[in-house]
């Protein structure tokens, strides 16, 4: 008998995968937080994907908690920059391991973007799930700020998502991601003692939009 099983929706920064209905698109991130509930859903329904023994599965890999570098508490350029690399260096622990502590240290709490990515790394572990792969390379980034010192500013970094393998549930065959590149632009604020990313949004390259689309079919069905 096919049992009930819940819905998540993981964003993968340059993916927003709906399981099991298909990748609705890189441009969910694009301008910023828009609506709240965007990065969580549940419904109830039957999984189409085919079974298999949770001993065959993908394993979870172990992943070393990321240190955060000390200029992340100088109220500096160079802090606010460090600040959205070390959230992208720490996305892969998060949602591999369960543990939303180094994000919850990172970002606002009105931010309903990020908050969305906590929900969401919250329930894939709560499934028993986690990902594989998905490593992020930033390969640049600027930062332009109010005030001296800065109070506020805006961060781009230029980013490569490495592919990746989603287990949401290890009874049955996961997703598998394509790598991704772009442009990711947040805004931060200094609250008084170290960086906060308040809002997030996304630009990604031609070629990653181009895969992106080709491959909505792909994730939304099971192999």
């Amino acid at each position: 008998m096919n049992r009930p099983f819940q819905r998540i929706v993981i964003v993968v920064l340059a993916l927003l995968l709906v399981i099991p209905a298909g990748i609705l698109g890189i441009g969910q991130l694009t301008g910023g937080s828009g609506d709240p509930t965007a990065g969580t859903a549940t419904e109830s329904t039957e999984d189409p994907r085919p079974t298999m023994d949770p001993a065959d599965q993908t394993p979870r890999p172990e992943v070393a908690r990321p240190e955060a570098p000390a200029v992340m508490k100088e109220q500096t350029a160079e802090g606010a920059q460090a600040t959205l690399t070390y959230l992208l260096d720490s996305y892969t622990y998060m949602m591999t391991t369960g543990d939303t502590s180094l994000w919850e240290a990172s970002i606002d709490q009105d931010c309903s973007v990020c908050t969305s990515f906590l929900d969401n790394a919250t329930t894939l572990h709560e499934q028993d799930g986690y990902l594989v792969g998905g490593e992020f390379t930033v390969h640049g980034t600027t930062f332009e700020g109010t005030g001296e010192p800065p109070a506020s500013g805006t961060v781009v970094a230029d980013f490569e998502e490495a592919e990746s393998t989603l287990v949401d549930d290890p009874s049955r065959v996961p997703y598998s991601l394509e790598s991704v590149s772009g442009q990711l632009s947040a805004k931060l604020v200094w609250d008084g003692s170290s960086w906060r990313v308040a809002d997030m949004s996304l630009t990604p390259d031609e070629d990653s939009a181009a895969s992106d689309a080709g491959g909505a079919s792909d994730a939304g069905s099971a192999g």
